[in-house]
């Protein structure tokens, strides 16, 4: 993987665990769009989206073809939750849920998220899928939102007992 892309793999595993306690100091709604307001799941996600899109934007200025780099992290911002719900779900299945498990988790799915985005970048037919990719992140971020302030009564967004 290239410098620049593990650089801001990293920048972005650094701000998602710094948005982890933004609301916590701020509890505004403005800040609620970018941050966690709990501890569910489906607020975890925030710390995925948020920091890979901004990262994704700075990489884009630099690329020699941005319409390839956007292709591949529309795509992998869309691949990310889902894995990472997935083991997260699957762990706990089997009992291995703890804090420092979700923690491991968390920089596996950036790091690797960023890997496959790197990888994807390289791949000329990625750039066929990224308008639908697009459509697909701009409602999973509308989704994102608004379930931060009307929640459905499902588990994924509640918070540990």
């Amino acid at each position: 993987m290239k410098k620049r892309f593990v650089i801001a793999a990293v920048v972005a595993a650094v701000g998602g665990c710094a948005l982890h306690f933004l609301y916590e100091i701020l509890p505004f709604s403005l800040v609620a769009i970018f941050a966690p307001i709990n501890e569910s799941p489906w607020e975890h996600l925030k710390l995925l989206f948020w920091p890979t899109l901004l990262a994704a934007s700075v990489l884009a200025q630099k690329s020699a073809h941005p319409k390839q780099l956007w292709s591949a992290f529309f795509l992998v911002l869309l691949i990310m939750p889902l894995f990472l719900l997935g083991m997260f779900y699957l762990l706990g299945a089997l009992g291995l849920d703890s804090l420092p498990t979700d923690i491991a988790l968390y920089f596996l799915t950036m790091f690797g998220g960023f890997a496959l985005a790197y990888a994807l970048y390289h791949k000329p037919w990625v750039a066929r899928f990224g308008g639908f990719a697009l459509m697909l992140v701009i409602l999973y971020g509308a989704i994102l939102i608004l379930f931060s302030f009307a929640a459905p009564p499902l588990p994924i967004f509640q918070a540990p007992a």
